[in-house]
This record gives C-alpha cells, structure tokens and sequence, in this order.
C-alpha cells in the first residue's frame, strides 16, 4: 500500500503545471509532495503535528519546522501563522522556519518572518521548485537514452 502510495504523489509531483493543479490536491497529497520535494533535495524529513494550531508540518534535518498552508491562490499568510511558528519554534528548541502557501504572504508577514529566520514560500516559489524537480527527471531520461 505505501509503495502505490508514493508511486501516486511521484506521478503527480512531475505532472503537476499549474498552482491551480496544487489546490485541487488533497492536503495529504500536497503535504506528501513538498515532503518528496525537501528528500530529493538531501533533506531528512519528518512529518509532524507538533505545531500549536494543530496544523500538520515537517521538520528538516532536525533542525528546521516547515509549517505547510494550503490557501486559495489569492489568500494571504497572517502575521498570525507567522507568531504562531516562531512560538512552537520556541518552545522547541528550533531555530530556523520555513512557511509555505499556495497563496502569497502579506508584507508585514514578510518582514516579520525575514526577522525570525524563516523562509517564505508562495505558489509560485513552489511550483518553480518542482519544475527544477521536473527539469532533472527529464535531463536523467535524455541522458539514459
């Protein structure tokens, strides 16, 4: 069953196009996805729901929360999520974050995030990640034919 299952999120990882494509995901698929995207990228992750709100995340290397918000395409990350996982940082010992959305970020959002050492990923910034993902899938194929 978890062979089919990850057969499933790597077919869709390299057919995914479009940020509308990413909504239309569960959030299980779309948490399963940035999972495979930070593990092919050399990461050890981990899934968590350690987060405060009871939102679901992942812990990189130990070292890093990535706190995961599936949103419409025009919703905006609160300043709020933001407090909410420099808090749950905090409290644990972690000292670097990532947040990422399929919407955008407001600007004081940003800022605040800039000065507590997270990283902020809209939609745009993840589906340009798994076109990278993609582009090496499709240079491996040429280069073994």
């Amino acid at each position: 069953m978890f062979i089919c299952y990850r057969l499933k999120i790597k077919q869709l990882m390299f057919n995914i196009r479009t940020k509308t494509q990413l909504i239309y995901l569960s959030l299980t698929e779309f948490e399963s996805i940035i999972t495979e995207i930070y593990r092919r990228n050399g990461y050890s992750v981990k899934k968590t729901n350690i987060f405060g709100d009871g939102g679901n995340g992942l812990i990189l290397n130990d070292t890093q929360y990535v706190l995961i918000k599936k949103y419409s395409l025009n919703h905006y990350v609160e300043l709020e999520d933001a407090k909410k996982l420099v808090k749950d940082m905090s409290n644990n010992n972690i000292y670097r974050g990532v947040i990422i959305t399929t919407g955008d970020f407001k600007t004081n959002t940003q800022i605040f995030c800039h000065t507590n050492v997270i990283k902020c990923i809209n939609g745009d910034q993840l589906l340009q990640m798994l076109f990278e993902l993609q582009s090496v899938k499709e240079k491996t194929l040429e280069a073994n034919s």
